[in-house]
């Protein structure tokens, strides 16, 4: 076989996948996803009950001119050092508190299946909300 031969070979088995791929795959998949929650009222209006006093605090947080457009967050306990104002990751961001929400990790854990956050680092307990998400939390 010579260079000739191989490198046609790879541009046809690629332009070859790439049609099967356009062609024969189902169209949710070139959709965005948009979280149940946001799509469904009643869902989020029963999601915005059982974690009202969490959901108000992102909300509040969002609303801030200093943090509209941040999308990152940590949670940590408190402790008194510097770390509890935030200064310890570059300048100010968003935490939130484990004594400040006593079922925090299982409200995160629903957030997470709900598409709504999603986790960046877990040792760090750095997570991220979607776009919708914020987008609906500063419209509620």
């Amino acid at each position: 076989m010579d260079l000739l031969s191989v490198a046609i070979g790879f541009l046809a088995g690629a332009a070859a996948t790439y049609l099967f791929r356009f062609l024969f795959s189902s169209d949710t998949q070139h959709q965005t996803s948009t979280p149940a929650v946001i799509k469904n009222d009643s869902l989020s209006e029963q999601l915005w009950q059982t974690h009202e006093k969490l959901l108000k605090e992102m909300k509040q947080d969002l609303s801030k001119p200093d943090f509209q457009f941040h999308r990152e967050f940590f949670v940590d306990k408190k402790r008194w050092n510097w770390n509890r104002f935030g200064f310890h990751r570059h300048g100010p961001c968003l935490v939130y508190f484990f004594e400040d929400h006593i079922e925090l990790p299982r409200q995160l854990d629903e957030l997470i299946s709900k598409g709504l956050i999603s986790k960046v680092d877990e040792k760090k307990g750095k997570y991220q909300f979607s776009e919708k998400f914020s987008e609906w939390l500063r419209r509620k």
